[in-house]
């Protein structure tokens, strides 16, 4: 579909300014030149944008929540009311230990102090307690409303994009779609889910930790709070350099991701090509950017990080100068009315602290808030963009839908090729229930009227009517449901045959099915497969033969039933014998109907009622056959060689056959109608790669999933080996991270520098205890000043360290990132045919992982390492600080933190297993989704729109389905390590209590081991907040080892044979006894099939439809290598070649010709970096291509900018090759061929896509490159054969018939019954 609707979109850009008024003008050009006004006044207001830096409008945070549910929003009050009392709870810690403080003073005996410290702890019970509860509430309500939403997010993303008219496709880069949406709506997802509870939280901390501070005392808050305005400055730093990177690094990922997805969509060309280090490289141009931006921004957010907890320690030095000066000089405490006490001071500066500490633990959350609001710029802006094209106030539908279409000077030009017309002043009219042919060159506009009529593109001036209504008026919807459509390049889903026909008759019932694809000729295979109408296609239909593929495609058709009926080289995939078949039931089927047919082929309309000749846009004749014919005009120039060819095949065979005995003839051609038929099926059943797991295991629409195993419980054996791979995998991520060691090592060290700074803190202040409970001392006013320039010295180490960690960690991470890609994606191209034929591994779900999962695993050497590095300085600084003051209190804090680690365990446990699960469902929508927007006309004129979507609600089920208990058990392990936090507090308060009344430890002891042990174990609770990020990343490391531990056809061929030889191929080839299975499927494509072909011999392979004839060119091409028997090369086995250098020496020019998203000349060249421009243009010269590249169809005279596709052999063909016709692709392909200069050529109906006059053309050229070649053609049309050394007719997978074409015909075996229809 896409090429047919393909053939005349050259330079499309958007059409804000293309007029809608259907009133007829007089003056075209003037029409066109004010378009083009437009454009440019469009292209220049987008460059001042541009220029000013103003890429994307900002949109408010709450505006993320615009699909919350009323369910939604109760979860989130509930959720943000526990977040609110739970950040609460914590500065409470500081009422607690300032009267802790006080009872522990100079007078107080030890029994007072053993009953004090038993109060505080209970109420640290209390608190943990609470905590535990709100902790579960929190955490459980944000994580399933925001999945929800998240969920809603993809599905109205989506069908917002689906909403968008086909120009709209034309503009974007369609591959990058599937990772765009997965990658924007997680990140939304990140903003709107449990980050919202923390900071929630961690607001409400910092609000409770001043507002129990200005209670307590208000002088010493003021003075302390003075610099909460610096303390700022660094967490928004921070947030802008944040969303400025992810911005850019975004851009930068999406286009290399855009490249990825192509290359693997179009695998096997890459192979035929061997361009795999070519595609890599192009690959790696686009990581490397982003790796430099990441690194370049990852200093700055160091630095704003690193400020943020310099200004917090600055605070604290001065805090506590002061503090020390109101206990010191007598201050009165307003407040309490008495004296400023060290229970005041530390009152309100752990208060203060715990508020200001809290705002550095918001940088996270502002980090995914801002990330989340980048992405919602881009989803919003396709979410809230009105189409172009969109259904009229009051859209009409037409009663008794006859189909009388009117084109009435009718003017088009692409929106970017606003000086080529494509329609100038184009009238014509098509009959209602009359067959009408469109016929003319390529590019003339055939398939733009088709376009036009179902309102792809609205013309720039004239009017186009149906039944004398415009289609402007009219419901295209309901339009479009009422015209059935056959391109020339058939496109399926990768779904069911059952889903695929759905599409022409959603309501379907499974006898309607049938009949339709018995009218198609194609329930003859379809019955014998298998799962029969349960049979997965594969991605893009890969998994059957493209002849299965378009008689599936007519049935669809057929079931749509239409009034109106547009085909646009429908049989051209098909051999004769099913093209005469199809053409007859198209004949059949076209009977009462409004049919309008597209074709090269003359000999397909000549029984057309009319026939309308079309040469630049205009209408140069029209008539019937035989007028046309006797005017003596363009149509008969078109028709003269191809009747006169056609002639003579009709008179050799007529002649032979008056020869036989009719009787006889006609028994021997049903008796070999069943053989054929019969063999026909039973290789259909067999010969493609099909998943026998494909009706259990796929969850594709309308299969019943029930039969899917529930996981059992993993064994001790299991539990070992599943640990020990967890355990590797970090050793192999550092492995990878080779080459950044030296930054890996030291960013360590000022990470574990780092983690000192909280522990010394914590030092600093049991210091501080022991001076303020003796202000009469003589040295009171000199150590206080000491240690508060001790905090000063804190401050320093935070911002210098926090800034060079953050720095070296983001260059260790996005240097395994970058490395990761590379070498996943250099794996996937090298991974054998057969593993791309299994549809977990589609297109879609590959370039997921390559954008998602690399991505994620950036976290495991980078982020968390980092903490877990400073976690481990913090804890161990504490420890041995404590050990140093009081082993005892030391001893007691090591006994519980086995707490604290089955907490941090349970929850990385539970949060880890969940989102495994999720993280697969959303994977497979990715392949939905690169199908619908890769494949956007097909659905668009079937106006399936709202089928599709519902395909892709039913991929998000499973996610939906598992979200309320993730969310509940995530929330419970988050509160049950809340709990063990404080727990563990009550535990060292009342044992060091007990120590201080029992065991002679001082006061000053037991609070610098209690704070430094504190202190620490603030520093390691960071990490609570990135145990998702964790999870996910681990599950996603384990999915891409399994791709790069996977066997590719490279290990292959070097384990089967270790002398491998790298000769270029000179052409002899030879099967012997070849026996061939699909590896995933069970019956043979071949058995014993021999033959033999000589160097320089031109050899074609004929039979129906699916026999098993490219098979023989896969096998060639060594994209199996699974088969029985040997296949000689150069009287040497295949296997022995070196695979690379075994395939340059084969051109290879298929039937559905691939081009990449870049220039033409980029497209002859490809991998062959050598070739100059003369060499390039010589190639083109030689397959008829020069001139429309030079002149004809793209000479631009438009000023060149961003949005131009340029001109000449830098002329961009767009994805998949969607800029320029199908007959123009082909040839391109042939002259990617030509430069190759191969020994051997492989054509697959190379010519197939070209008119007559250009099929010639293209033919001699190909005849001409072929002499002193190899050539094997698979061929369907007798003309492109009948000079061949060989012919080899294979039907079942075995060779039944060779010979010469003079030697076939004359025996009136397989060969003649084959072309005799």
């Amino acid at each position: 579909m896409n090429q047919a609707f393909d053939v005349e979109n050259q330079d499309r850009k958007p059409r804000d300014s293309i007029p809608q008024s259907p009133q007829k003008i007089q003056n075209p050009p003037s029409q066109t030149q004010k378009l083009q006004n437009d454009l440019k006044a469009n292209q220049k207001d987008n460059q001042k944008t541009n220029d000013q830096k103003i890429v994307e409008p900002k949109i408010s945070f709450f505006k993320l929540f615009t699909y919350a549910t009323k369910f939604d929003w109760i979860l989130m009050t509930v959720g943000a009311i526990a977040a609110i009392v739970n950040g609460i709870a914590l500065p409470l810690f500081a009422l607690i230990f300032g009267q802790m403080t006080d009872s522990f003073g100079p007078t107080s005996t030890g029994d007072q102090i053993v009953d004090a410290a038993g109060t505080q702890s209970l109420y640290f019970l209390y608190i943990g307690l609470g905590t535990f509860f709100l902790s579960w509430v929190q955490m459980s309500c944000w994580m399933i409303s925001g999945e929800r939403q998240s969920i809603t997010f993809r599905k109205e993303y989506f069908k917002a994009v689906l909403s968008q008219e086909v120009g709209w496709y034309d503009m974007i880069n369609p591959n990058e779609l599937a990772s765009k949406i997965a990658t924007e709506c997680f990140q939304i997802q990140g903003a709107i889910g449990e980050k919202v509870p923390t900071y929630l939280m961690t607001v409400f901390m910092t609000l409770g930790g001043f507002a129990v501070g200005y209670a307590r005392g208000w002088q010493m808050a003021l003075v302390t709070t003075a610099a909460l305005p610096v303390l700022t400055i660094g967490a928004l730093a921070f947030s802008i350099v944040i969303q400025t990177s992810q911005k850019k690094i975004a851009s930068s990922y999406e286009t290399a991701g855009g490249l990825a997805e192509q290359g693997l969509n179009a695998v096997r060309t890459v192979k035929s090509l061997t361009g795999e280090e070519f595609e890599l490289k192009n690959y790696k141009k686009g990581l490397i950017e982003a790796f430099k931006i990441a690194c370049r921004y990852g200093f700055w957010a160091g630095a704003g990080l690193g400020l943020t907890f310099c200004t917090m320690f600055l605070d604290y030095a001065l805090s506590f100068w002061y503090g020390s000066k109101l206990i010191g000089d007598g201050t009165t405490n307003q407040t309490l009315d008495r004296n400023y006490t060290q229970g005041d001071i530390f009152v309100v500066f752990f208060a203060i602290m715990i508020g200001g500490f809290s705002l550095g633990q918001m940088g996270p959350c502002v980090k995914s808030f801002a990330i989340g609001k980048q992405a919602a710029v881009k989803v919003f802006e396709v979410l809230e963009r009105k189409p172009l094209i969109q259904l009229p106030p009051n859209p009409k539908r037409i009663d008794n839908l006859q189909g009388k279409i009117i084109l009435d000077k009718v003017n088009f030009n692409y929106p970017a090729k606003a000086d080529i017309p494509v329609h100038k002043n184009l009238t014509l009219t098509i009959n209602p229930n009359q067959k009408t042919a469109l016929v003319g060159e390529s590019g003339c506009g055939k398939s733009t009227v088709m376009q036009l009529l179902l309102r792809f593109y609205d013309p720039q001036s004239g009017s186009i009517s149906v039944d004398g209504v415009d289609v402007k008026e009219l419901d295209y919807l309901w339009f479009r449901k009422n015209v059935g459509y056959v391109g020339q390049e058939p496109v399926l889903f990768a779904t069911t045959i059952r889903e695929n026909l759905k599409f022409g008759k959603e309501d379907a019932t499974e006898e309607e099915m049938i009949a339709a694809l018995k009218q198609a000729n194609a329930w003859e295979f379809v019955k014998d497969l298998q799962n029969k109408l349960d049979t997965y296609v594969g991605n893009a239909g890969s998994q059957i033969s493209g002849g299965q593929k378009q008689r599936i495609c007519i049935a669809r058709a057929i079931l749509k039933n239409p009034q109106i009926l547009l085909l646009d080289e429908a049989t051209s995939a098909l051999d004769r014998k099913n093209e005469a078949m199809i053409q007859q039931t198209l004949d059949e089927i076209s009977k009462g109907r409004t049919t309008i047919v597209i074709a090269h082929r003359l000999s397909t309309i000549k029984n057309a009622d009319r026939i309308l000749v079309l040469e630049k846009g205009e209408l140069v004749e029209e008539g019937n056959y035989d007028t046309l014919i006797n005017a003596k005009g363009k149509f008969e120039a078109l028709a003269k060689n191809q009747i006169q060819r056609e002639q003579e095949d009709k008179q050799d065979l007529q002649g032979d056959s008056d020869e036989e005995n009719p009787h006889k003839s006609m028994e021997q051609q049903a008796k070999r109608k069943s053989s054929a038929n019969h063999a026909q099926v039973h290789h259909h059943s067999n010969s493609q790669p099909q998943s026998k797991r494909n009706s259990q295991q796929i969850d594709a629409p309308g299969i019943n999933l029930e039969e899917k195993k529930e996981k059992k419980p993993l064994t001790k054996e299991e539990l070992k080996k599943l640990k020990e791979e967890e355990s590797g995998m970090m050793k192999r991520l550092y492995e990878i991270n080779k080459p950044e060691r030296i930054y890996f090592y030291l960013g360590a060290l000022f990470a574990l520098l780092n983690g000192t700074m909280f522990p010394l803190s914590g030092f600093v202040l049991g210091e501080f205890v022991e001076v303020l409970s003796k202000p009469w001392a003589s040295d009171f006013r000199e150590k206080a000043d000491l240690l508060s320039l001790l905090f000063v010295f804190l401050a320093i180490g935070s911002q210098v360290f926090t800034t060079l960690q953050q720095y070296l960690f983001t260059r260790v991470g996005e240097g395994l990132t970058l490395r990761v890609r590379q070498d996943v994606y250099k794996k996937m191209l090298r991974m054998p045919a057969g593993w791309f034929d299994r549809p977990e591994n589609n297109p879609g779900s590959l370039s997921a992982r390559l954008s998602v999962d690399a991505h994620l695993i950036n976290s495991l050497t980078s982020n968390v390492v980092s903490i877990q590095i400073q976690n481990f300085s913090a804890l161990a600084t504490g420890l041995i600080s404590a050990f140093t003051n009081s082993w005892r209190v030391s001893l007691i804090a090591l006994a519980v933190s086995p707490i604290m680690i089955i907490a941090g365990q349970l929850q990385a446990k539970f949060v880890q297993g969940f989102s495994e699960s999720t993280d697969d469902a959303y994977k497979d929508s990715g392949m939905l989704i690169m199908e619908s927007v890769t494949n956007i006309r097909t659905v668009a004129s079937f106006a399936n729109e709202k089928k599709v979507s519902q395909f892709y609600d039913e991929k998000l089920v499973k996610p939906y389905e598992i979200v309320v208990k993730k969310g509940n058990y995530s929330g419970v392990a988050f509160g049950f390590s809340q709990l063990a936090m404080f727990g563990v507090y009550a535990i060292i308060f009342i044992c060091g209590a007990v120590f201080v009344r029992d065991n002679g430890v001082t006061i000053k002891e037991m609070f610098v081991s209690i704070f430094t042990i504190l202190f620490a174990a603030f520093g390691a609770g960071n990490a609570n907040q990135f145990m998702s990020d964790v999870g996910a990343a681990k599950n996603a490391c384990k999915g891409l080892f399994k791709i790069l531990d996977s066997e590719d056809e490279i290990q292959i061929s070097e384990k089967r044979c270790s002398n491998l030889t790298s000769e270029r191929v000179f052409g002899d080839i030879e099967f012997r006894n070849v026996s061939f299975k699909y590896p995933t499927r069970d019956a043979q494509v071949f058995e014993n099939l021999s033959f033999k072909i000589q160097k320089g011999q031109k050899v074609a392979f004929v039979g129906p439809s699916g026999s098993g004839k490219s098979s023989v060119l896969q096998l060639l091409l060594r994209f199996y290598d699974n088969y029985e028997g040997e296949i000689l090369v150069d009287g040497k086995d295949i296997r022995s070649y070196n695979l690379k250098e075994f395939r340059k020496s084969f051109g290879v020019v298929s039937q559905e010709p691939i081009l990449f998203n870049g220039t033409i000349a980029e497209n002859i060249r490809y991998s062959s970096e050598d070739v100059g421009q003369e060499e390039i243009r010589e190639a083109a010269r030689r397959a008829n291509a020069l001139t429309f590249i030079e002149a004809n169809q793209f000479d631009n005279e438009q000023k060149q900018d961003a949005h131009t596709l340029g001109s000449g052999f830098d002329r961009k063909v767009g994805p998949k090759g969607s800029q320029i016709s199908g007959g123009q692709k082909q040839r391109i392909a042939i002259a990617r061929a030509i430069i190759k200069n191969p020994n051997v050529l492989l054509l697959d109906e190379a010519t197939s896509a070209l008119d007559h006059e250009n099929e010639k053309i293209v033919q001699e050229a190909l005849n001409s490159v072929m002499k002193g070649k190899t050539s094997l053609c698979v061929a369907h049309r007798i003309s492109t054969i009948k000079d061949s050394d060989q012919i080899f007719v294979i039907e079942s997978g075995k060779l039944v018939e060779q010979g010469t074409y003079d030697q076939l015909m004359s025996n009136k075996s397989y060969f003649y019954r084959l072309n005799a229809h």
